[in-house]
């Protein structure tokens, strides 16, 4: 029997064939005065192509719950609310999937966590927002999100170069040149690059970023539009790891030569810095 949420079934419908939206139910319950209360009770619907509901009660009794054991799941795309305890059961599910599945990772992601340690820490101060990006860049290369890290390397590597153009003095080359009274865009990171080394902009100045910087931060920009803009089907996920690893030195080496300076007198973590400027080794 099919408890509805608001609907009312008038009773001539009786043994009419009716339409009922998934989002009408309330719950399913079993009204049959003959069946034995002792007896299993399954229950399939098929709604559509896509919407199944399953129901079962098999009274403790092992052998049918493993004969009907779900074995194959399928990803469902829509909304709505489910009862209260399917979300208990689901949420069981879920911790317990997170869990298993970090105890079998926990081992890579220490190694991985090493490389990141080793190669990164203790070369950069706070200095915006770029310093955060790359720190969730760290983050998921150590959880194994090689596509996720690499994309999250360019939009640091972006905010970089957006502080080094504001330090410069240079804050209007940030962004696209736009007709009056639209909306000013931000470059992309190729055009910021570009804008970094205009001799036009600074004309018998130091340019703000050196050549190396220039092709290493090309490279990040050309190894992650493949992954934005895809010319072909990506390859496996753990063929990235050493290009998200190649991204993220190419990133550091940009922040140690051409920001993070401790300033003469600041705040870092709590601690007084004094004295003379001096770049992170």
């Amino acid at each position: 029997m099919l408890e509805f949420k608001k609907r009312k079934v008038n009773p001539s419908d009786t043994g009419k064939p009716i339409s009922v939206d998934l989002h009408e139910i309330k719950d399913i319950k079993w009204h049959d005065k003959k069946l034995n209360k002792d007896s299993a009770k399954i229950l399939v619907v098929h709604f559509n192509k896509d919407w199944w509901i399953w129901s079962a009660d098999f009274k403790n009794k092992k052998e049918l719950e493993e004969k009907f054991k779900i074995n194959r799941t399928f990803k469902v795309r829509g909304g709505g609310y489910l009862p209260l305890n399917i979300r208990k059961q689901e949420k069981g599910e879920f911790m317990e999937g997170w869990r298993a599945g970090l105890e079998k990772e926990l081992s890579a992601m220490w190694k991985r966590h090493i490389t990141t340690s080793q190669r990164y820490r203790g070369v950069m101060v706070y200095d915006g927002n770029y310093f955060d990006l790359f720190s969730h860049a760290q983050e998921l290369y150590i959880l194994g999100y090689y596509y996720s890290s690499i994309i999250i390397c360019r939009s640091a590597a972006e905010q970089a170069l957006i502080s080094i153009l504001l330090k410069s003095g240079k804050g209007f080359e940030i962004y696209r040149s736009n007709k009056k009274g639209i909306r000013k865009e931000i470059k992309g990171i190729k055009e910021l690059v570009k804008s970094c080394r205009d001799n036009s902009l600074f004309r018998n100045k130091k340019y703000p970023i050196n050549k190396t910087s220039e092709k290493k931060l090309l490279e990040i920009s050309f190894t992650a539009g493949d992954l934005v803009h895809p010319k072909h089907d990506l390859d496996k996920l753990e063929s990235y790891k050493k290009q998200a690893v190649k991204c993220m030195d190419n990133l550091q080496y940009v922040i140690k030569n051409h920001l993070n300076f401790i300033k003469d007198t600041g705040v870092v973590s709590g601690y007084k810095f004094s004295g003379s400027a001096t770049r992170l080794k």
